[in-house]
């Protein structure tokens, strides 16, 4: 199953499973396991929090109702040390209620007890791929920006008026500088970004924009920009 996806190379997802019923966590990573994919189990969600870091992939499973912090608990304090995993959540006790605080947190689903392992199956790929999909576009992100944050004040303004349709003659007008610096700043901006032309850039621009509002965007040009910096 895991060569059928289609992941790429250098990404290796982990299915981690927290519930501190250790039946249920044998029998969930004996599924894992028969799919192809390595599983990790912990009995609560300190241990899980504890024992691994925001870097993990993959996907994790746990029980809505853990001993200690439960299911949402855990999300909440995923999200505050800036995990980017998705979580299946397991309960035999699902509500409206229920379901709708741990979506509004960031769940990617509820599951009801008992379940098909079929169903369980499909949420768990489902996972992968999220994550797979999202961290692509996250490191494509990080790309993009470390090569606009290459251009100087004089060529990011530049390329704001080529991105809105102006002439070389328009620019230079605008910006009072002669024909000459607005080819050298366009061709400067053309290099650094790593385009042939400006239909190119236009388009590279308008993916990163479609990748930030993908990743709500705050959250991860913040993050960008911090990287940037360090």
């Amino acid at each position: 199953m895991k060569h059928q996806l289609d992941l790429p190379p250098d990404y290796e997802p982990r299915v981690y499973v927290v519930d501190d019923d250790e039946g249920v966590c044998t029998s969930i990573a004996d599924l894992i396991s028969s799919m192809g994919f390595t599983a990790c189990t912990y009995t609560s969600a300190e241990e899980f929090l504890s024992g691994t870091d925001n870097r993990i992939n993959g996907c994790v499973i746990a029980d809505l109702r853990l001993m200690g912090s439960n299911a949402i608990e855990m999300l909440r304090k995923m999200k505050s040390k800036g995990y980017e995993i998705p979580l299946i959540i397991l309960s035999a006790f699902v509500d409206v209620t229920t379901t709708v605080s741990a979506m509004s947190e960031g769940a990617l689903t509820v599951l009801e007890k008992p379940y098909a392992e079929q169903e369980l199956w499909d949420h768990v790929i489902a996972a992968i791929l999220l994550n797979a999909e999202q961290r692509f576009a996250r490191r494509w992100l990080l790309e993009y920006h470390s090569k606009e944050s290459r251009l100087t004040e004089g060529e990011s303004e530049v390329m704001r008026l080529l991105l809105k349709g102006l002439s070389n003659k328009s620019i230079s007008h605008q910006l009072d500088l002669s024909a000459r610096t607005v080819v050298m700043r366009r061709k400067a901006i053309l290099n650094k970004l790593e385009v042939d032309n400006v239909i190119d850039l236009a388009k590279l621009f308008t993916k990163a924009q479609i990748i930030e509002q993908y990743l709500t965007t705050d959250n991860v040009v913040a993050e960008i920009k911090c990287q940037l910096q360090e």
